[in-house]
């Protein structure tokens, strides 16, 4: 979205020709005929095509320039699509196929007016342009079966009541990944994923996928259910495609189960009328009647008899394979033991799928209520889009290790390969419509090295859907096609020649959107990452900004400022024990121990971390946008540069997580009053000194530890803990302060008093330990917590001007929580820390 520019993305079973037109106003509404027809004439509009994904799969994205002036902030605009298949002038459009009203669409699909009235059509705004009438949302980690409510439906009512105050509905909607899981994937989903009413996705032609045994040859087998069925693909993927995800036995493979999974995730429309009709037995059913429910569930998709006899899971799993080795082993379960229902594995197998399935039916169908308010929420907010992770696998380039010991896998090429070509055509596709626009008009034997990347990208996306779709050219398929996009991905020799990363202007101010996933640096094989490195961060952040704007906004998937002391603290050492209990021989010692706890945060790695921060502090104000760790929370660091004796900038880090996947919701302790006050460190934040490429030199009693980190290239030592009297020469070349920010309208007590503990004093002890249990028990038995957000949230980003500077204001929906931060640092907080003397 941008002032002379609107783009909309379409999905369709078959190939169509589109118009997209925009008028201006919030209720346009139909008068008569069965097109929609208004007597408002258009402002602007323009058509496009469809390109093939599948037999059933063509998708659309149609950009229309909007004469100069362009759109008005401060005012609302509508759009519809008509469209008609390309061997059809018969056409249709929102009002012709029941977009614009509620109850069922076909197939007994729930469906809500996209223009929040009946017959009046879809609408956007511009970003104000000052920061008081900007309101931005974002949000991350998105789980069809996660814990909690769906956060994301929460935007709808938002709309729906300000849907004609541009300076109060939701201007641009920021997802910072996460926004599939394709390592942790429902059973039940899975099983009908490529299944639509009318058809599969990809058609009759199933994609084949390369894989090899212990030094054998790599075969060619087709991926579907047969041969990789639900529930058996966890060995499957940490064995043969060399994957560290622990929750995979779901994990999708092929294209079509990518597509599938996006399409699924963001409208009810594309579901099966059999999958909505058994979730539907959930969603109506009482209390009382919900385990009853669930079983009948449950056995008729398991190992019911009766008419679905044949097409159960058991019986599917039982049927005979040419991939029987890669899916049955002796050290989870021969076939010959699934076979036999008497067998005490099949029998523990059977019990643990069906105990699964009781909590994944329950959220995913929770989740399939909610579709239809999602749907209309993309339908009338800009969104945009950054992959993290799950959208491939869990963690995903997490080190050098896992690169080499993936890519070497023909099988975990093919996936990742998989993953990003549905990366790039349902989420990056929209983020940047300008860098695909050549693969519209062109076909795949016009491409030249000269086409954008992304456009050729497509092409060959494009290409390798047309010629399983047609049966045409497979002999060929690796060598003209899919080579080229590994060689794209930086699969091959060189690294990727794609670049994810993406600005987009907002009002007075932009948003630098980061790739913190494809060009990483690693200074070894085992060490974390640098997020992103050295020369991928000057390719992605502007050495000046433009227009003086009165702050940037930056958004990186995962949180440039975590909490202080569970990166520096609490994680790493939860990692290292871990990694004592033992682990598999693919993933040794703190090796595994880093990938079973996520050890990967910007502050992990030093050098990234520094450069990144002295790059931002070049913008001076900055307001960063994260997700990714399953929390929510507002924290602000200060930074003084040199001798500067006033910060030279301030950066305001909001995090939002998770729209549905709540973080490890059985473990109550991350939610007691202790804990948070440790998570978020003793005192009031965390101060650290930084050189670059100086000698250092102490005196006093510095601990064994902080010498250690003296010695570095890039050298931090915190003053936390340091012992009081020591010096360190020279002058540091850099400070900072951080700190997490209080709930501003949460809990009127912290559940942690300062005077509650008397250390040595057996009476204060034992007295304000209680003290601090009781208003932890009363302050979680009300869902508030003082600092961060567990539950599932969607943050709303506004502003207020603060003299001659901005007041951030961040807004967990969901949470009930709600922060503000200057944008300039108060003066009773613009003293730089110093080491205690």
């Amino acid at each position: 979205m941008e002032k002379n520019k609107v783009s909309v993305w379409a999905a369709f079973m078959s190939n169509h020709s589109i118009t997209l037109k925009i008028w201006e106003g919030d209720n346009i509404e139909h008068t008569s005929g069965s097109l929609f027809t208004t007597s408002n004439t258009p402002i602007a509009e323009a058509g496009t095509h469809t390109l093939q994904f599948g037999v059933n799969l063509w998708i659309a994205l149609v950009t229309v320039d909007v004469p100069s002036p362009g759109l008005d902030p401060t005012k609302v605009y509508s759009y519809n699509m008509v469209y008609h298949e390309i061997d059809d002038p018969n056409e249709s459009d929102f009002l012709k196929d029941k977009f614009l009203e509620d109850g069922k669409s076909e197939g007994e699909r729930p469906q809500l007016a996209l223009g929040y009235k009946k017959n009046v059509l879809p609408s956007f705004c511009l970003p104000g342009e000052t920061p008081d009438k900007l309101n931005i949302i974002h949000g991350s980690c998105r789980k069809m079966h996660g814990h909690g409510q769906d956060a994301l439906a929460l935007l709808d009512s938002k709309i729906k009541d300000n849907v004609d105050k541009p300076d109060k509905r939701p201007q641009a909607l920021f997802l910072t990944g996460d926004q599939i899981y394709a390592d942790e994937v429902p059973g039940f989903f899975l099983r009908s994923i490529a299944s639509m009413d009318g058809g599969s996705l990809f058609g009759p032609n199933t994609e084949k996928m390369k894989i090899n045994a212990d030094g054998g040859a790599a075969q060619e087998f087709e991926a579907d259910m047969v041969n990789y069925p639900p529930y058996f693909r966890q060995r499957l993927v940490n064995k043969f495609a060399g994957f560290s995800s622990q929750a995979a036995a779901n994990h999708l493979l092929s294209f079509e189960e990518y597509a599938g999974t996006y399409l699924r995730y963001w409208n009810i429309r594309s579901w099966s009328s059999s999958m909505i009709t058994e979730l539907d037995k959930i969603t109506k059913a009482t209390p009382e009647q919900l385990s009853a429910k669930l079983d009948e569930v449950i056995t008729k998709f398991v190992d019911g008899a009766g008419v679905d006899a044949d097409t159960n899971l058991v019986n599917l799993i039982r049927g005979n394979r040419p991939t029987e080795a890669f899916v049955f082993s002796e050290d989870s379960i021969t076939k010959a033991q699934f076979n036999d229902s008497n067998s005490e594995k099949f029998k523990d197998w059977l019990k643990q799928t069906k105990s699964s399935l009781r909590h994944e039916l329950v959220d995913m169908a929770a989740f399939m209520k909610k579709l239809p308010e999602v749907s209309r929420v993309l339908a009338n907010v800009p969104t945009y889009m950054i992959m993290d992770d799950h959208e491939v696998t869990d963690d995903w380039a997490i080190t050098k290790r896992w690169n080499n010991q993936v890519l070497s896998k023909p099988f975990g090429r093919d996936i990742i390969r998989n993953a990003m070509m549905a990366y790039a055509v349902f989420q990056d596709w929209g983020n940047s419509p300008d860098e695909y626009k050549e693969a519209i008009s062109m076909i795949f034997d016009d491409m030249t090295d000269s086409t954008k990347k992304k456009a050729q990208f497509l092409l060959y996306a494009g290409e390798y859907a047309f010629r399983y779709a047609n049966n045409s050219h497979l002999n060929t398929l690796r060598t003209e096609v899919i080579e080229k996009m590994e060689n794209m991905l930086g699969m091959g020799s060189q690294p990727t020649t794609l670049k994810w990363n993406y600005s987009i202007k907002l009002g007075a101010t932009q948003a630098i959107v980061l790739d913190t996933r494809t060009q990483r640096h690693y200074e070894s094989l085992n060490t974390v990452p640098e997020l992103i490195s050295e020369s991928g961060l000057s390719a992605q952040t502007p050495d000046t900004l433009t227009d003086n704007p009165p702050f940037v906004f930056v958004v990186s998937p995962c949180p440039i400022l975590g909490l202080p002391n569970f990166e520096e603290l609490v994680q790493p050492a939860a990692a290292a024990v871990i990694a004592l209990k033992g682990k598999s021989e693919a993933n040794p010692g703190i090796i595994g121990g880093s990938l079973d706890f996520d050890f990967e945060a910007w502050g992990f790695s030093v050098p990234g971390f520094e450069r990144l921060i002295a790059r931002l502090d070049t913008y001076k104000k900055v307001v960063l946008l994260s997700g990714d760790v399953h929390y929510g929370a507002t924290t602000v660091m200060d930074y003084w540069k040199g001798t500067a004796a006033a910060p030279t900038s301030r950066i305001v880090q909001l995090t939002s997580s998770a729209l549905k996947n709540e973080w490890l919701p059985n473990v109550l302790i991350l939610k007691s009053a202790v804990v948070q006050r440790i998570l978020t460190s003793f005192g009031d934040g965390l101060s650290k000194f930084g050189w670059k490429n100086k000698l250092i030199s102490t005196n006093g009693a510095v601990t064994p530890r902080n010498r250690q980190r003296l010695r570095h290239t890039t050298a931090t030592v915190p003053i936390e803990g340091w012992t009081p009297g020591s010096t360190v020469n020279p002058a540091p070349d850099w400070r900072w302060k951080v700190q997490v920010l209080k709930d501003k309208k949460g809990l009127e007590d912290d559940p942690v008093g300062t005077t509650d503990l008397v250390i040595g004093n057996a009476t204060s002890m034992k007295d304000g330990y209680f003290n601090i249990v009781s208003r932890h028990q009363k302050a979680y038995m009300e869902g508030k917590s003082p600092r961060i957000a567990w539950n599932s949230n969607v943050g709303w980003i506004t502003f207020t001007a603060d003299g001659d500077s901005w007041k951030v204001k961040h807004e967990l929906l969901g949470a009930k929580m709600e922060y503000e931060v200057p944008l300039k640092t108060p003066a009773a907080e613009q003293a730089k820390p110093e080491l205690p003397t």
